[in-house]
């Protein structure tokens, strides 16, 4: 199985990372727009919170381990 950073330097590695990250965010955002009123109000809090800090967390931890550094 190949990594999606494999071949790149350790410059363009973060920069595709910061872009992974961005996209999750952009994609967050894009679903919680799209929400009515009645389904914003019966979500449960913790869960943008929660959503962003895992999805940050495992792009970081894929990167570290699957690119050069």
């Amino acid at each position: 199985m190949s990594s999606r950073y494999e071949g790149m330097s350790a410059k363009d590695a973060d920069d595709l990372m910061v872009g992974i990250i961005g996209l999750l965010v952009s994609e967050a955002m894009d679903e919680a727009r799209a929400m009515t009123q009645e389904e914003w109000d019966g979500r449960d809090e913790s869960h943008p919170s929660h959503y962003f800090a895992s999805a940050i967390f495992y792009t970081v931890q894929n990167r570290l381990t699957a690119a050069p550094r």
